[in-house]
């Protein structure tokens, strides 16, 4: 499988390397001014992955790419 699709190896092993929660878990809520008696307690599984996937975003996948400008995490 390496051999015919090397582009698609390295994508895969970079995906599977992120961890599962990548900052603790206060760390994240401090981070967006939350509180964990006000926001964690309501907060829905969907919300939870949209807070982690804005942070792995922020930190940068790839270099020079602004992923912030596509993301929007209010949902009507």
């Amino acid at each position: 499988m390496q051999g015919t699709l090397p582009f698609m190896v390295c994508v895969a092993r970079d995906i599977l390397a992120i961890p599962g929660v990548s900052i603790s878990v206060e760390c994240l809520f401090s981070s967006v001014k939350h509180t964990l008696l006000d926001a964690c307690l309501s907060m829905t599984a969907e919300t939870a992955v949209d807070i982690v996937t804005k942070e792995w975003l922020k930190s940068g996948i790839v270099p020079g790419v602004d992923y912030m400008k596509f993301i929007n995490t209010h949902r009507k």
